[in-house]
């Protein structure tokens, strides 16, 4: 899970790096970081579990 976690934040960095670069729709680019910000949280909570 941690690995492929990591991968989905690698890909949606990249993505919203790649619309925001473009100059795609305000909402758009919300809705993507609301998504990369999900996975960020779900990475937080594994590291957690792991020191815990």
């Amino acid at each position: 899970m941690k690995f492929k976690n990591n991968l989905l934040l690698l890909k949606n960095r990249a993505k919203l790096e790649k619309m925001i670069l473009a100059g795609e729709p305000y909402t758009e680019i919300v809705k993507q970081s609301q998504l990369l910000d999900k996975y960020v949280m779900q990475q937080i909570k594994i590291i957690n579990k792991i020191r815990s």
